[in-house]
């Protein structure tokens, strides 16, 4: 399968499930009838995206060629698409769009360790790409996220390709996070959206279906999620922590790309200064006196 048509296999099924999804009066549709199963029906939807019938069942199937940016735009109309939802179609009806580099090499490597430098304590940060992998992360994040980060200084990690701690896994996989997270529900949720907001449009890319070959056999919880096909980035919000040492902690996160990368992502989880939940994150912290520069990702495999 080439990887324009693993592209628009996958606008075909988004644009299904998402039609499963929309009932007819949230479309504006009036009774016509009971409904076998829930959702609209290919006819209705055509009708009124103002596309031929013919024309939506082979875009469905995922053989009606790239649709033009005017009909990606009137499907997402007739569907209801949030904004998310409607960048998200419109990238995977793009060929041509989103191919940065995808190796990640020395050079890349360095560039997430020395932006971690610029961070001051106790902010808990690393730097992520496109699929979760963590390639850097600073003292305070080890101490934060638990069992998710090896300890210590290892020099060789800066060496591109082996296993890295991965994010998706470790929430759906690590039993440690469960214990960290009180609300974990929403934080596999989350993780999941983002996820295909930020590389689901490139069903192709072998990073991205190695993890899910990976989680889709391990985790039900994933593969359940990933059906969904929610579309959420998350670029900023606040997450709840029930910390072995620290206790409970409520964090601030922001997410921030890194320019001329492959999709690389800064998050970085912070308090108000002299909060109590900066007060405990500066007590993690001071837990790792001899380490408080960043910490490259060490090539240790964290997905159990």
């Amino acid at each position: 399968m080439t990887a324009q048509n693993a592209r628009l296999r996958e606008l075909g099924a988004f644009l299904r499930g998402r039609r499963g999804r929309l009932e007819p009066a949230e479309a504006g549709i009036g009774g016509s009838g009971p409904r076998r199963t829930s959702g609209l029906r290919r006819e209705e939807v055509a009708e009124v995206a103002g596309v031929s019938l013919g024309y939506y069942v082979r875009l469905e199937q995922g053989r009606g060629g790239a649709p033009s940016a005017a009909v990606l735009d009137a499907l997402a109309r007739a569907l209801r698409l949030d904004d998310d939802e409607q960048a998200h179609l419109h990238a995977l009806a793009d060929p041509g769009g989103n191919r940065r580099p995808t190796v990640v090499s020395a050079e890349l490597l360095q560039q997430a360790h020395d932006v971690l430098g610029l961070l001051a304590p106790p902010s808990a940060a690393y730097v992520i790409d496109r699929v979760g992998d963590v390639l850097a992360w600073n003292a305070i994040a080890a101490e934060l996220f638990v069992d998710n980060f090896p300890a210590g200084l290892d020099t060789a990690a800066n060496r591109p390709g082996g296993v890295r701690p991965n994010n998706v896994r470790y929430a759906f996989l690590n039993p440690a996070a469960r214990r960290l997270f009180p609300h974990w529900e929403e934080i596999a949720d989350d993780a999941v959206a983002h996820l295909r907001a930020a590389i689901g449009y490139r069903p192709d890319d072998p990073a991205l279906r190695a993890l899910l070959a990976d989680l889709g056999t391990r985790s039900p919880d994933f593969a359940q999620r990933w059906e969904r096909r929610d579309v959420r980035p998350c670029h900023r919000g606040r997450k709840v922590f029930e910390h072995p040492t620290a206790g409970r902690l409520e964090l601030d996160y922001r997410v921030l790309e890194i320019p001329a990368t492959c999709h690389h992502r800064l998050v970085v989880y912070s308090a108000v200064e002299g909060s109590v939940d900066f007060r405990a994150l500066a007590r993690l912290c001071g837990r790792r006196t001899s380490g408080a520069g960043p910490v490259p990702s060490r090539r240790a495999d964290t997905s159990a």
